[in-house]
């Protein structure tokens, strides 16, 4: 009988495509793929999900808020956790983000288990985000995460580790005052793995992709890829390819994603008279995004947000594009990756930058750290080690 691996995840892609939910079920398929009988439990979702053998098993909880933290969610994981069959069984309770938080008390019944939370975060952290950007509306929901702290700290002595998905919430756990309510020994960093075999450095459609979509093969054309939010520094991806036409005037900007400032970005392109420079492209599946990426040639991520360590830009690096990228996300600047302030984009150094990466081969230049397979690697070696 394979060993369990029992996963608590409120949303999954296919509720909406975040960069916690992808590295959740990323995770929960290589594991299953590894010989690991993997369940997921989440909230309900209407996506057809394509049948496999290689996916593991999908345990929705129904006739409760989808996506989301409720009361019905924690009362029907903590039944679900106290009635499981074959409690021996279980190598690992991984709680995604808080998701797992109602099954710790059951933890004593689980002799082999180690019980995990991945950590996308901190209520510290993001109490922070959301202060810098003094919007009053921001600053009034940061009242969720001061409780969010308080329930933080009911919980986290429970897990036997705490896994950080990047450098910065390592270093949000380990720091006051989270590390007040956090033992730093038991956090260890296993950063976020993309699958470098979906987002590879192929070039293979990239002529017929830009046929499709009538952009002409010597126009430089940029690619953004996150969700349509006002934090995400897509407005300041738009007035970039508004610096950059003029000395590359058959520049393009793919946006790819949804989300509620979409209108505010449409109108922003249509001010600056760059209605047939800038394609909206929607939401987009990652095997549809990591195709796209063949049609580009610079990835842009200028978010004003604090990141933990985001998936749209390992999957650029993964697929070999140059990164035009916010200068306090923890990447180091280099020959394919230029950082800057979003609020004062230096015109000078981002031609430099252009006309230097455009002379490049284009080759995947992803950190081993940061491949999927590594990273599950990582995951097992915590549910083998015999200290709990």
């Amino acid at each position: 009988m394979a060993e369990q691996v029992i996963i608590f995840a409120r949303s999954l892609p296919f509720h909406h495509l975040g960069g916690m939910e992808v590295v959740a079920w990323d995770l929960a398929v290589q594991l299953q793929l590894t010989g690991f009988d993997v369940k997921v439990i989440t909230t309900d979702f209407d996506t057809e999900i394509a049948s496999s053998e290689h996916y593991p098993e999908i345990i929705k909880i129904k006739n409760i808020p989808k996506a989301q933290y409720s009361p019905g969610w924690w009362e029907q994981t903590e039944k679900l956790i106290a009635g499981w069959d074959n409690k021996e069984n279980v190598s690992a309770v991984i709680s995604i983000s808080a998701g797992g938080f109602s099954t710790l008390k059951y933890k004593p019944s689980f002799p082999n288990a180690k019980f995990i939370m991945q950590a996308h975060g901190t209520s510290v952290g993001e109490l922070l985000s959301k202060l810098k950007t003094r919007q009053i509306k921001k600053v009034l929901s940061s009242v969720k995460n001061v409780l969010g702290f308080y329930s933080d700290a009911k919980h986290y002595k429970h897990f036997d580790r705490i896994v950080a998905v990047g450098d910065a919430v390592s270093k949000d756990l380990t720091s006051f005052p989270t590390n007040m309510i956090c033992d730093s020994n038991k956090v260890v960093k296993i950063e976020n793995g993309i699958d470098e075999h979906l987002f590879s450095d192929a070039t293979t459609s990239k002529d017929v992709l830009r046929e499709q979509l009538n952009i002409s093969p010597e126009s430089l054309v940029f690619l953004s890829a996150s969700r349509l939010h006002e934090q995400k520094g897509v407005d300041k991806n738009i007035e970039l390819l508004s610096q950059v036409k003029k000395f590359r005037p058959k520049s393009k900007l793919l946006i790819c994603g949804d989300g509620p400032y979409e209108p505010q970005l449409r109108k922003k392109v249509n001010d600056l008279g760059m209605e047939h420079d800038v394609i909206f492209m929607g939401a987009k599946t990652r095997t549809q995004l990591a195709n796209l990426m063949q049609c580009a040639d610079i990835f842009l991520f200028l978010t004003k947000r604090v990141e933990g360590l985001p998936l749209n830009v390992l999957e650029a690096m993964s697929a070999g594009l140059p990164l035009i990228i916010s200068e306090h996300l923890t990447f180091s600047a280099g020959q394919k990756i230029l950082k800057c302030n979003p609020n004062d984009i230096p015109a000078d150094k981002v031609q430099t930058f252009i006309d230097d990466v455009t002379r490049l081969q284009r080759e995947s230049y992803i950190p081993v750290k940061n491949t999927l397979s590594y990273s599950v690697g990582e995951y097992i070696s915590l549910f083998k080690r015999s200290s709990k």
